[in-house]
């Protein structure tokens, strides 16, 4: 089953409204570019445009992906594998640490050796409801 991330009005906002002005300033360097030769231009238009376009897609993409046996956690090009049977614990946080969460609304999934994830699927409940049941063990905290 496949979850979509919830997304925070606030961050939406400040995603987006940077990385569009920033994609706009970018192609303007790269069109019109202030009377600097097209050499002087490209790189900078270039690296702009394609860090723009590379948040975006990692913000537009951010899923989830609760198989049989894994949950998959797919953002931009990364996807992270996390196996159900190494999952110990999950619970709610509002934790601000840096993952492939768009709202501060998260899970915290801790599995393997000491390893965490922060996730932020739209329907929390029913995501930890039926990871509960897929691994067939207590790891609500």
């Amino acid at each position: 089953m496949i979850y979509r991330s919830k997304i925070d009005a606030w961050l939406a906002a400040v995603v987006v409204g940077t990385m569009l002005p920033m994609c706009g300033l970018g192609l303007w360097l790269m069109f019109l570019g202030g009377g600097r030769s097209i050499g002087e231009r490209i790189v900078p238009a270039i690296l702009l445009v394609a860090l723009s376009l590379f948040f975006l897609w990692m913000f537009f993409s951010t899923r989830y992906l609760l198989a049989e046996r894994e949950l998959i956690i797919h953002y931009g090009p990364f996807k992270k594998i996390v196996p159900l049977a190494s999952i110990k614990a999950v619970r709610k946080t509002s934790s601000l640490l840096s993952s492939p969460a768009l709202s501060l609304k998260r899970l915290e999934i801790s599995y393997g050796v000491g390893e965490m994830v922060l996730i932020s699927p739209k329907d929390r409940d029913e995501f930890m409801e039926i990871l509960q049941q897929k691994s067939q063990r207590n790891l609500i905290e």
